[in-house]
């Protein structure tokens, strides 16, 4: 068991990495827009560390109370917990929950001292965008009881991402980056989506006030996903027209492809429970690729 515990792989997979695409293409619509601003590309990538220092801490902090959660009610979320992978390290005892917890104040003391150093540079700004994103990721972990994850995550992952790479870049604030932050809120917000909708049952049996679950039904879920993507390209549009943003923007309208291939797989299984873990990772990988595309899209209409 030592010789793991020294391994980069492994705590990557305790750390859950897999989701780090999410944070990084976020990321790099921003530092995108920063480049074209002619920003410190340094400060670009120095800003990306933290964000994956938050990330990985996060997914590790949520890991453990989820093992605690399991340990208390182990043959009801046993199945859950499989099928996503979630807990594997704890449960097959590769780590104990009081090494994950150094490891948290490892990745989240990094992130600190390079939020330190950008305080440094840019003051109030900057400890307000660290305020505002660490209370909303101490509250993520309960937010699926109380209606605000998908809420959490699009403003995590975009208004907030896109403010502060860009301004530690340039040292301003960007209306045309912050008006494509409301589309890829949305953007992201659809991957978590996509989870809670196939954990519908389940998440309704605990309790849990996911958006799907509040609808009321899968079938009004998957209505309301279907508005979700129509609201993506609708903010697009708004912004072409009132020409906040230039026409170039118009080729991210290419995404709409692998968009509808989302809507057409969620409807698979309105009416039906995902089989295993192989499956669920082929409809959310779908969903990745769709965000990948969006971003690359976005990114390009920046230059």
């Amino acid at each position: 068991m030592l010789l793991p515990m020294k391994n980069l792989t492994f705590w990557l997979d305790c750390t859950r990495a897999y989701s780090l695409p999410m944070s990084i293409t976020a990321w790099a619509i921003a530092f995108a827009a920063g480049i074209a601003a002619k920003g410190s590309i340094v400060y670009g990538i120095i800003a990306l560390i933290g964000i994956a220092c938050v990330h990985l801490g996060a997914n590790l902090f949520d890991d453990i109370l989820d093992y605690k959660n399991y340990l208390r009610k182990q043959e009801e979320d046993k199945i859950i917990n499989i099928k996503k992978g979630k807990c594997r390290c704890f449960r097959e005892g590769l780590i104990t929950v009081k090494k994950a917890l150094l490891a948290c104040a490892i990745l989240f003391g990094i992130a600190f001292i390079i939020g330190l150093f950008f305080i440094y540079l840019y003051k109030l700004p900057i400890i307000e965008l660290m305020v505002i994103t660490g209370i909303l990721c101490l509250i993520y972990p309960k937010s699926g009881y109380l209606g605000l994850s998908e809420i959490i995550i699009g403003t995590v992952f975009s208004p907030l991402l896109f403010t502060g790479v860009y301004y530690v870049m340039t040292g301003n604030i960007s209306n045309v980056l912050l008006w494509i932050s409301l589309s890829f809120a949305l953007v992201a917000i659809s991957l978590l989506y996509t989870d809670f909708f196939l954990d519908y049952n389940h998440d309704k049996e605990e309790g849990k006030r996911t958006i799907p679950v509040l609808s009321g039904s899968k079938n009004n879920a998957y209505y309301f996903y279907i508005f979700m993507m129509f609201l993506v390209y609708a903010i697009l549009f708004l912004g072409i027209h009132s020409h906040l943003l230039s026409a170039k923007f118009g080729f991210i309208f290419l995404s709409i492809f692998p968009a509808l291939k989302t809507i057409k797989q969620l409807q698979n299984y309105t009416d039906k429970e995902i089989k295993d873990e192989k499956e669920f990772m082929l409809t959310m990988n779908n969903v990745q690729k769709f965000i990948a595309i969006f971003a690359i899209l976005c990114i390009i209409s920046f230059f």
